[in-house]
């Protein structure tokens, strides 16, 4: 054999074994063949999909705890489907202080979840009636539904309205139905009912979905994505279109914010209305929690300084550290302790000055 081709059929065989070494890897890590899930998405395939009844839409559109569900978690939820106590027993003689968002506000991922969500510590070590209806998985326009159905009823002292930049920014605008879900929460994961443009009215037909037409190879449409499903290697290259398609959305919409602020100014509204003072709280995403303020405040401009917003975020100085990795991407302990501090140290300087 000629020294040149020698040298060729070495390189060949040595790519094919950095290529097999890569496979492996891969597969070892849990990337299957054909799975083409983006790392954050806690989305897994099932032998058996059955509803997970923790959550439920109720007549005002609201998404509220299942009381039932939670009580086998020995985790309190009132009346009226909140992880907060009963509203019939709020002392009257503290400042009220309410809170609205998501799985942050609830507190999702702290170790345990009652007593260490910032929400909580907040309640238990200061002296304020604080009341929490954050509930995982929802987005601005159950914040607004939230704010004109408890702001005029409570009159709280402080509201603090808890926005998440990983996915309060919303790409599509829904509508807010009675008993209408608007995810399912199943054993494979929560799954969002519209999906691409698409609605889906029941979790096997949007597991479906996900399973063999948006996140995994399951039905080849060619002989090339045939190939690509039978490799995890190959499969996560192929997903690098879905991935710059998502990253274009994520920019798009944070250069035109335009139906979240829709939302956030509608709550103003109510606040204003009812003579309520409110705040936007930001938790950023753990990929810019190192960012400055000044850079921070520039990346999401359209948003953050928006004239009729502008003056009513607080953006509190932020670290990786505060934050479990991805998939989780929530606040840890030592994060939920920090955001409480903070949080006690402004609504501190916020009543000493009226």
């Amino acid at each position: 054999m000629q020294p040149k081709l020698k040298i060729f059929a070495f390189q060949f065989f040595l790519l094919l074994a950095l290529l097999a070494a890569v496979e492996i890897a891969l597969r070892s890590l849990g990337y299957a063949p054909g799975d083409m899930r983006p790392n954050w998405m806690n989305f897994s395939p099932v032998d058996s999909l059955y509803l997970i009844n923790d959550y439920r839409v109720n007549g005002d559109g609201i998404l509220i705890a299942d009381s039932a569900y939670w009580s086998r978690q020995y985790t309190h939820i009132n009346g009226e489907g909140f992880r907060t106590p009963d509203f019939d027993k709020l002392d009257s003689t503290k400042k009220k202080i309410v809170f609205i968002g998501d799985s942050f506000t609830w507190g999702l991922s702290a170790e345990p979840v009652v007593n260490h969500c910032f929400v909580d510590l907040l309640r238990n070590e200061r002296h304020y009636e604080v009341i929490n209806l954050g509930i995982p998985a929802t987005d601005p326009p159950q914040y607004y539904t939230v704010a004109k159905k408890y702001l005029p009823r409570f009159k709280p002292d402080m509201t603090f309205v808890v926005f998440y930049m990983g996915n309060d920014l919303m790409t599509e605008d829904r509508e807010v139905k009675p008993f209408d879900p608007f995810y399912y929460d199943t054993n494979a994961g929560a799954i969002m009912t519209d999906i691409d443009g698409k609605h889906f009215n029941s979790a096997q037909e949007v597991y479906h979905y996900a399973m063999f037409e948006r996140y995994f190879l399951r039905n080849p449409k060619n002989v090339f994505e045939w190939i690509i499903s039978k490799s995890a290697l190959l499969s996560r290259i192929y997903s690098v279109r879905y991935r710059i398609d998502e990253k274009l959305k994520y920019e798009a919409v944070v250069k035109d914010s335009h139906i979240t602020k829709k939302y956030l100014k509608q709550i103003q509204q109510i606040a204003k209305q009812n003579n309520v003072p409110v705040k936007f709280v930001l938790i950023p995403e753990i990929k810019d929690a190192n960012r400055s303020l000044e850079d921070y405040r520039d990346k999401f401009s359209d948003i953050l300084n928006d004239p009729d917003l502008k003056n009513d975020w607080i953006i509190i100085p932020n670290t990786k550290a505060n934050f479990n990795d991805y998939p989780d991407g929530h606040l840890n302990n030592k994060g939920h302790r920090y955001y409480a501090n903070q949080l006690e140290v402004y609504l501190k300087d916020y009543f000493k000055s009226r």
